[in-house]
C-alpha cells in the first residue's frame, strides 16, 4: 500500500470511527431517556441499553461510511491537500478506489457483527427489558425452529406465526396448577384472532384427571387462556435475532410446510444488501466533497450526508414494505435502495467530471 493510500485509510477510518460513536451514543442515549419516563431509570435499563448497543452499530455503520468518506474528502479539500493530490496525478478514481476499499471490509465485518454479535446480545436484551425493567412475569424465548412463551401457569409453542393474518399454526399449548403441575395438553393446527379472543381450530385436547389421560377432538375451541395479542406474538417472532444462516433454515423449513415466507425472504435479502450499504455510502459521499473548497465545510457535509442517509432509510424501508405486500420479489426489494443510490453515485460522480473515462458508464 502507498503512503497515500495510507494516509487516506487513516483519515477515513478516523472520521468513521468518530461518526459511528457519536451516532450510537445519541441513538442509544435518546433511547434510554425515553424509556426512563415510561418505566425509571435503573440498572436493568442500563443494561438493556448496553445490549442493544452491538446492534445500534450495526445499524450505524453505513451512516458512518457516508459522513467519513464525505467528512475525509471535505477536510482534504478545506487543507488543499486534494489539488496537490490532483497535480501529482492522483484522480477522483484512484481516491475512490481506496476509500470503496476501505468501506467493502468493514461491510464485510458489519455482516459478520450482525449475525454473530447481535442475536445473542438482541435476545438477551429483550429478556432483561421485558423482565427486568418491565417486571412482567413471563419471559420469551425464540428457536430456530418454534416460538415459546411462558406465563405462570402456561407455556405456549408456536411453529409459525403471521402478522399479516393475525393467524399462528402448530400450536401446543401446556396448562399447569399453582403447583405447576401439567393438568390440559392442548394442540391445534391453527389459532386465529377475532380482535378480542384466540381460537383454535382443527385439534385435540388431553385432560389429565388423577394423572389418567382422557383426549377428545375438536374443530373450533376458545381460547380464553391466551391473553396474549398478535401484536404480542409479532415481537416474539422477530427474526433479527436469528443469524443469517437460521433465517435462511427457518424460511426453508416453513416454505416447505406450506407457510408464507415472503416477509422473511425479504429479510433474509436485506441482511446481505444493508452490509454492502456501506460501499454505496462511501461511494456517494464522494461527488459531494471533493468540490471547491469554498463549496462548503464540515458543517455543510454534515448536513449533506444526514439528508442522504435520511432519504436511504426512507427508500430502504418503502422497498421493504413493498416486498412484504409482495408488490416487488424479495430480491428487488431489499436491493432496490441499493441500486438507485449506487446509480445516483454515478451520475453525480459523472456531473464533477473528474474521474478519467475507465469505468463504462
Amino acid at each position: 500500500m502507498k503512503i497515500i493510500d495510507r494516509y487516506i485509510t487513516r483519515e477515513f477510518l478516523l472520521y468513521f470511527l468518530i461518526a459511528l460513536s457519536t451516532f450510537t451514543s445519541l441513538f442509544l442515549l435518546v433511547d434510554i431517556l425515553q424509556r426512563s419516563m415510561k418505566e425509571g431509570l435503573s440498572v436493568a435499563l442500563l443494561q438493556f441499553t448496553l445490549l442493544q448497543g452491538p446492534f445500534v452499530i450495526s445499524q450505524m455503520v453505513p451512516v458512518a461510511c457516508l459522513m467519513a468518506s464525505m467528512f475525509a474528502l471535505t477536510a482534504l479539500a478545506k487543507n488543499s491537500e486534494l489539488i496537490a493530490m490532483y497535480a501529482t496525478g492522483i484522480s477522483t478514481e484512484r481516491l475512490a478506489v481506496v476509500l470503496v476499499t476501505v468501506a467493502s471490509l468493514i461491510g464485510i465485518g458489519n455482516f459478520f457483527l450482525a449475525d454473530l454479535i447481535v442475536p445473542p446480545t438482541l435476545k438477551k436484551a429483550k429478556y432483561v427489558y421485558h423482565v427486568d425493567v418491565k417486571k412482567q412475569g413471563s419471559f420469551q424465548i425464540f428457536k430456530t425452529s418454534r416460538i415459546w412463551y411462558r406465563s405462570p401457569n402456561a407455556i405456549y409453542n408456536i411453529d409459525y406465526f403471521s402478522p399479516e393474518n393475525q393467524s399462528a399454526s402448530g400450536v401446543h399449548i401446556y396448562l399447569f396448577d399453582n403447583a405447576f403441575k401439567l393438568i390440559e395438553q392442548i394442540s391445534a393446527k391453527t389459532a386465529t384472532f377475532d380482535g378480542t379472543h384466540w381460537s383454535l381450530h382443527e385439534g385435540k385436547s388431553t385432560t389429565l384427571i388423577d394423572d389418567f389421560p382422557i383426549t377428545h377432538s375438536f374443530l373450533t375451541k376458545k381460547a380464553e387462556y391466551i391473553t396474549e395479542k398478535p401484536v404480542d406474538l409479532k415481537e416474539l417472532s422477530n427474526l433479527e435475532t436469528l443469524s443469517f444462516k437460521e433465517l435462511k433454515d427457518y424460511i426453508a423449513r416453513n416454505k416447505l410446510a406450506g407457510f408464507d415466507t415472503i416477509r422473511h425472504e425479504v429479510n433474509l435479502h436485506a441482511k446481505i444488501s444493508y452490509a454492502v450499504a456501506c460501499l454505496i455510502m462511501a461511494f456517494l459521499g464522494i461527488p459531494f466533497s471533493t468540490k471547491s473548497p469554498r463549496a462548503g465545510g464540515l458543517a455543510s457535509s454534515l448536513g449533506i450526508g444526514l439528508a442522504i442517509a435520511f432519504s436511504y432509510w426512507m427508500f430502504l424501508n418503502m422497498g421493504l414494505s413493498l416486498g412484504y405486500k409482495g408488490t416487488f420479489t424479495p430480491v428487488v426489494s431489499a436491493w432496490i435502495a441499493n441500486l438507485f443510490f449506487a446509480v445516483l453515485a454515478i451520475y453525480f460522480i459523472k456531473r464533477e467530471q473528474r474521474m478519467d473515462p475507465i469505468w463504462p458508464f
